[in-house]
């Protein structure tokens, strides 16, 4: 199952639209709060997560998931890419997508995380 978190609900809708095309299971986060409770209550596989989003940022929520699911795979996607994003790419806790993503490219990122 695939937690994808992003705070505009058409991004976010097309994302997950187009990887349940492929057949992945989806649930969804407009903020970081929100999907730190869905983390709790499901079985996640993977992360996807803009950086820029309301009540936790996808810089705490990345520190958060790495405290207690250290091997989760996480994807951040973001407009641009910051110095903080650079060192979390750099560190191994997160690849990084820069937006606008291609729903193709997404969903090949995902195959490749998730195997």
């Amino acid at each position: 199952m695939i937690l994808l978190v992003e705070d505009e609900a058409i991004t976010r809708n097309a994302f997950a639209d187009a990887l349940r095309r492929e057949g992945q299971e989806v649930i969804e986060a407009a903020d970081g709060v929100q999907a730190l409770s869905l983390l709790d209550k499901w079985d996640v596989d993977l992360v996807i997560t803009d950086l820029v989003i309301p009540r936790l940022n996808g810089f705490l929520l990345v520190a958060q998931i790495r405290a207690t699911q250290p091997r989760m795979p996480v994807l951040l996607i973001s407009g641009y890419l910051s110095q903080d994003a650079g060192r979390i790419i750099s560190s191994g806790s997160a690849e990084f997508m820069h937006k606008p993503i291609d729903p193709p490219d997404l969903i090949a990122t995902v195959q490749r995380l998730l195997h």
